[in-house]
């Protein structure tokens, strides 16, 4: 077979085409930022396919801490901050005044690089979202979804600089169950399952439909990959299969009809446990699935996920972040031509990690994942192909 394009490579496997090499793809923006280059730039160096997303979507007061891109987006919201520094740490409180009321939270971002990794998660003291009388205020914090095309021209331009090394998908926002757990609290969003769950889906119908808004005006401009991430509603965060199967599912299949019927691809993400959620996610009709976890910071046994879904999506994940930071390269090594050996034969897979690479990963790991995976990736694609 003829030597594919990164690009070419990446498309064949997810449409479940013969490859040239079994595609690899990790998920390394942590390791970027701890090298001060750009992905392209390591994926030139590492010689990897490279499968990312355009940080083009919208944001909101939950994803923007200091509210300093979104606070223009917001014209019907005056937004109050006042901070206070704890050792290492800024509190923050901050108040939301719109025309139907106040909505207040207080937040704690710890500092980066000094005992909290490169870029670490603010975490908050006091919930944005207390009552049902709060959830109706929430539209106010959401911009207009038109906004999402003064985005466009910087993804193209990613889109542009990556060309043939890749493909570049359109994040539309952060995600809805994203923002709802974070609006309440993962406790108080578990509690209102139970105790008030018209006031959780209510949440969700807000910014679901605020969602599926953005996204229609992104297909219309003819993104044809789209990154929807559900991490928040993860089995791993404590759900129940039985909660995902009846709240989740429907939402998961209204993106996904949503985006085939323009002829677009979805890409899901969870980076959590998804053994007892994986079918569903299929049968929702996710194109592309990510990141297939281990244990054991996940549970996916491979030779079971490839007797039961290989070649329903295609699969991008099954590298253990944690095994190339502290592992040693032969332990890496055997873990790539494992996986690629039992996922390769199904025909729609893109070897990827549990999560980004992190700062501080020796670089001897990294170039046991990728020289390992380019060399035996060649092997598997003769032998399934040739």
């Amino acid at each position: 077979m003829a030597k594919m394009s990164s690009r070419e490579r990446l498309l064949a496997a997810i449409e479940g085409r013969p490859v040239d090499m079994i595609p690899v793809s990790p998920r390394i923006w942590r390791y970027a930022m701890w090298k001060g280059l750009s992905k392209l730039e390591l994926a030139v160096k590492f010689d990897f396919d490279l499968f990312i997303f355009g940080e083009g979507g919208l944001l909101t007061p939950l994803g923007d801490t200091y509210c300093e891109m979104v606070k223009t987006l917001l014209p019907d919201a005056e937004i109050n901050i006042t901070t206070r520094r704890e050792g290492e740490k800024t509190v923050l409180s901050r108040a939301f005044r719109t025309p139907a009321g106040t909505l207040r939270d207080s937040i704690v971002q710890p500092d980066a690089g000094v005992g909290y990794g490169i870029a670490p998660n603010h975490e908050w003291l006091e919930p944005l979202v207390k009552t049902s009388d709060d959830v109706e205020l929430l539209p106010y914090l959401l911009p207009e979804p038109a906004l999402v095309r003064n985005n466009f021209d910087s993804v193209r331009r990613l889109q542009d600089r990556t060309g043939d090394a890749g493909l570049v998908a359109f994040r539309p926002m952060i995600g809805v169950d994203h923002l709802v757990v974070d609006a309440l609290g993962v406790a108080n969003a578990m509690i209102a399952s139970i105790d008030n769950p018209l006031m959780l889906d209510r949440m969700v119908q807000i910014v679901d439909e605020w969602h599926m808004e953005i996204m229609k005006i992104v297909l219309e401009a003819g993104w044809k990959i789209i990154f929807d991430a559900w991490f928040n509603f993860s089995l791993s965060v404590g759900w129940s299969p039985e909660f995902y199967r009846t709240r989740v599912v429907p939402l998961l299949k209204k993106h996904a009809d949503l985006i085939h019927s323009y002829g677009a691809k979805m890409f899901f993400y969870d980076d959590g446990k998804q053994a007892h959620s994986i079918g569903y996610v299929i049968e929702s009709g996710a194109d592309i699935i990510q990141t297939l976890t281990p244990p054991p910071g996940g549970d996916l046994d491979f030779n079971w996920l490839a007797d039961n879904y290989g070649g329903k999506a295609c699969l991008n994940g099954g590298i253990d972040t944690v095994k190339i930071r502290f592992g040693k390269p032969e332990e890496i090594e055997s873990d790539v031509r494992g996986l690629m050996e039992i996922l390769g034969p199904t025909g729609r897979f893109i070897l990827g990690t549990s999560d980004s690479i992190t700062e501080d990963t020796p670089e001897e790991n990294m170039w046991a994942l990728f020289k390992t995976a380019r060399e035996y990736g060649k092997v598997m694609a003769d032998k399934l192909y040739r």
